[in-house]
């Protein structure tokens, strides 16, 4: 099994060191290419073959909100995980809805920043506990309803906020992967979701599951 590719983008060299040394002491996880803004990420991930990005918000150049939507638009299957000190409404809500698979405080314990990488790169969202809070007190942004999914697609809903792949949803409901493959289709299609990290951010928005913290 091949190791996660990791890109560190962080305008302080001491930050990225840190990350960096981390990452690399993890067998299943290597550091691929460091950047100290967004645009020198995107030059590095148009020769770099990354799986997760860790991005700072607050750097010289362009904004990490737009870094990360040219990340996703050029790269949907990289997963952008933003590690910042800042939790602004405006930059939060702006950056899951760029397609953030992710939002950490740099405060974040090491062994939670580890957990995130391989958490994202699996498909799945992670926040941090006091901004999933906040994400879940949010005003709606779209009607609470259930955009009409079947009793199986609210299961396996659940279980994807939970963290689980497709094989582990297989498993805990008695199914083939195929069919979890099938219902989590549909449940992108109704929710209007681009992937499984803002299915579930919507679900939550719209007060269908609750992620743990």
């Amino acid at each position: 099994m091949s190791a996660t590719r990791v890109l560190i983008v962080d305008d302080h060299e001491l930050v990225r060191l840190a990350l960096r040394t981390v990452i690399d002491e993890e067998p299943d996880l290597t550091v691929v290419g460091e950047a100290a803004t967004g645009d020198a990420a995107l030059e590095l991930l148009a020769s770099c073959e990354a799986d997760v990005v860790l991005l700072d918000l607050r750097m010289p150049g362009t904004p990490g909100v737009q870094v990360c939507e040219a990340i996703r638009a050029r790269w949907p299957s990289v997963r952008v995980i933003v590690l910042t000190s800042y939790d602004e409404d405006e930059e939060v809500f702006g950056v899951l809805g760029a397609g953030a698979a992710g939002y950490l405080m740099k405060d974040s314990s090491p062994d939670t920043v580890l957990q995130a990488i391989r958490t994202a790169a699996q498909g799945n969202t992670v926040l941090d506990p006091a901004i999933a809070r906040r994400v879940i007190s949010a005003p709606h942004t779209t009607p609470l309803d259930d955009a009409g999914l079947s009793a199986r697609e609210h299961e396996v809903l659940d279980l994807m906020a939970r963290g689980m792949t497709n094989l582990q949803i297989a498993h805990s409901l008695w199914v083939s992967e195929a069919t979890v493959k099938t219902h989590v289709s549909r449940i992108l299609h109704k929710l209007r979701a681009s992937d499984r990290a803002q299915a579930v951010l919507e679900a939550v928005r719209r007060g269908l599951v609750r992620l743990d913290g």
